[in-house]
């Protein structure tokens, strides 16, 4: 997951207060639509079979998300997905870094996957599922208003920089465990694929990204609810985001 740049860093005080953020429209919706979205054959070390793979997924995204928004009265468009098996050499402008296997561009509304090998060693785990998912989470926060919020939100110090931080990557894990939640019927899956990707997600931890057990406090809890509004890292106290 991509360390995201931040706004200003003039005088703030906490907790967070951004209607754009904390009272979003995203959060007022209900849960989402109900909607099949069986998943397509993948084969290991295949790129063109996770392509389609993950284009199918993106399929289901676009549609649960369409609805889920226009509801909301937010006007809704499509991301570009585009897939590689090597890194490109920049991507939104940016230099692509050699740790990333995904990256979401808020300027084009687009997101790249890079389908290399220690992606696809093992792919029939819902961790790929998971990986458009969160991608599609950041498309949604792009599209609500809150990247652009978060993006001018001052800070007083590093701290409060990395937890604002930490406050989007969050969200943007709960949004993918919502749509999850939403399919899940359709995808042959049982209780013990959704701990295995928990156990996975913890790998993610880190200053950015949260802690162990806040990943999984917040992709269990959209899990849960499928409901967006279980999604407000911004409105949560500090502990919950750290």
């Amino acid at each position: 997951m991509a360390v995201l740049p931040l706004g200003s860093a003039e005088a703030a005080a906490y907790p967070v207060n951004n209607k754009t953020l904390t009272d979003n429209p995203l959060y007022e919706s209900g849960r989402l639509p109900s909607t099949s979205c069986p998943e397509k054959p993948i084969k290991r070390l295949s790129p063109s079979s996770a392509k389609t793979y993950l284009t199918g997924v993106l399929t289901c995204l676009n549609r649960t998300w369409e609805s889920h928004l226009r509801k909301a009265g937010v006007k809704f468009s499509k991301p570009k997905a585009t897939f590689s098996t090597k890194p490109p050499a920049r991507f939104c402008g940016t230099k692509w870094d050699k740790d990333w296997v995904e990256y979401y561009c808020d300027d084009s509304k687009s997101l790249h996957i890079v389908l290399d090998k220690s992606l696809l060693k093992e792919p029939e785990d819902l961790y790929l599922f998971n990986l458009i998912s969160m991608d599609y989470g950041q498309h949604v926060q792009n599209l609500t208003g809150i990247w652009r919020a978060y993006e001018r939100t001052p800070y007083r110090n590093k701290a409060e920089e990395a937890e604002q931080n930490r406050r989007y990557n969050l969200q943007s894990d709960c949004l993918a465990a919502t749509f999850i939640k939403s399919v899940w019927p359709s995808l042959d899956r049982d209780k013990e694929d959704w701990a295995d990707l928990l156990y996975y997600l913890r790998d993610w931890a880190g200053k950015y990204n949260g802690s162990r057990k806040n990943i999984t406090y917040w992709a269990d809890r959209g899990f849960k609810s499928a409901d967006p509004a279980s999604c407000n890292t911004w409105a949560a106290p500090s502990s919950k985001v750290a």
